[in-house]
């Protein structure tokens, strides 16, 4: 018997803009043949984080963390403004391929409220986590005409009834890497808890807004969210310990997988006064590819559990439980690959994080 997920029920929608112009902006290339064949517009990381605090049962607490969040994301976007930017085509036709542009059109951020209490939800994590985890967690398609128009991240904070609450984020899969290589949610988390926790605790945050929340008729309960989140790759990061010459051809070739195989591969570029600036490659091979399935590499990999396996928002709450997946692998393998610029042996120590279709 199909299990029932109530659907949440969105109370407002708002942009969070880094707090400071950006200078200087940098462009990200994005070099990739076939676009919608690699699913780019689709493709995302996923982080949701449950929190229960005790004492709180009036189901106001998601709401004041969602009034930080507006604050202390702005604060933690001025260090890091490629999350708040868009995704352009390439002028002429001839350079083809796209390039994210830190243009501060903003991040999105969504308050829900979720008809059932966080003890509930997690019974429903258990019996079927896509279906359930996707409503705390919101990602609209980057549109394949007009990419320029559509966020490139997304947050949402789910209020549970009588009392908890989670905050979830929707990263595209051409920028995650800046989530985990740069330590932005630890800088985020920390300026969110320096604000919520100061001296001045009796003040609420400026977008503290319950009493427009109140009335569950206006929640925008169709709003459209893309079922990309549906689709779930449980991510593992893999680290190559003594080839020199390991590449993620290699990775998926031990990994024995016969889909079909998205190299997201971080690569350096230079921009038009010849600075160095970073970009994403996307290579699309085809399960029977010899190249990958005949490779005797004979490398060693190590598993570890660094970077996005442990990655949580931790708000200074009691934290209830961690989810993290890649959305829209189930045509293929997807690798985010921060590899390591620098001599031989740098590269050898890369890390590849990789997310694996279902059966």
């Amino acid at each position: 018997m199909e299990t029932k997920i109530p659907k949440s029920r969105i109370a407002g929608v708002q942009s969070v803009m880094p707090v400071e112009v950006t200078q200087h902006r940098k462009v990200r290339s994005i070099s990739v043949g076939d676009a919608v064949g690699a699913g780019i517009f689709r493709r995302t990381l996923n982080i949701v984080t449950y929190y229960k605090e005790a004492g709180d049962v009036s189901g106001e607490k998601a709401w004041l963390v969602a009034g930080w969040i507006k604050e202390s994301l702005g604060r933690a976007l001025a260090e890091q403004p490629m999350l708040s930017g868009r995704l352009r085509r390439m002028k002429t036709a001839a350079e083809g391929g796209f390039e994210v542009v830190p243009n501060d059109s903003g991040v999105r951020l969504l308050e829900a409220q979720f008809p059932a209490s966080l003890p509930e939800f997690l019974e429903m994590v258990k019996k079927d986590k896509s279906r359930a985890e996707a409503e705390t967690v919101f990602w609209k398609d980057i549109d394949e005409d007009e990419p320029q128009y559509s966020p490139l991240f997304y947050v949402q904070v789910t209020n549970f009834e009588s009392g908890g609450y989670s905050v979830g984020i929707s990263c595209s899969i051409l920028l995650a890497d800046l989530l985990l290589e740069t330590d932005f949610l630890t800088k985020w988390v920390q300026i969110q808890s320096s604000l919520a926790h100061s001296q001045t605790t009796a003040v609420k945050p400026i977008f503290y807004l319950p009493s427009l929340k109140q009335d569950y008729k206006k929640f925008l309960t169709e709003f459209t969210r893309s079922a990309s989140v549906l689709d779930r790759g449980e991510p593992v990061v893999l680290r190559a310990k003594t080839c020199l010459k390991m590449s993620p051809a290699c990775i998926v070739a031990r990994k024995k997988t016969s889909a079909d195989v998205f190299l997201f591969v971080k690569e350096l570029g230079y921009g038009d006064s010849g600075t160095v600036c970073a970009g994403m490659k996307v290579e699309i091979h085809p399960s029977r590819d010899e190249a990958i399935s005949d490779c005797d590499c004979g490398g060693d990999l190590e598993e570890t559990d660094d970077g996005v396996i442990n990655k949580n928002l931790a708000f200074g709450e009691r934290l209830e439980i961690t989810s993290c997946w890649v959305g829209s692998v189930s045509k293929g393998v997807v690798f985010a690959v921060p590899s390591a610029f620098g001599d031989a042996k740098s590269k050898s120590l890369a890390k590849f994080i990789v997310a694996l279709p279902k059966d």
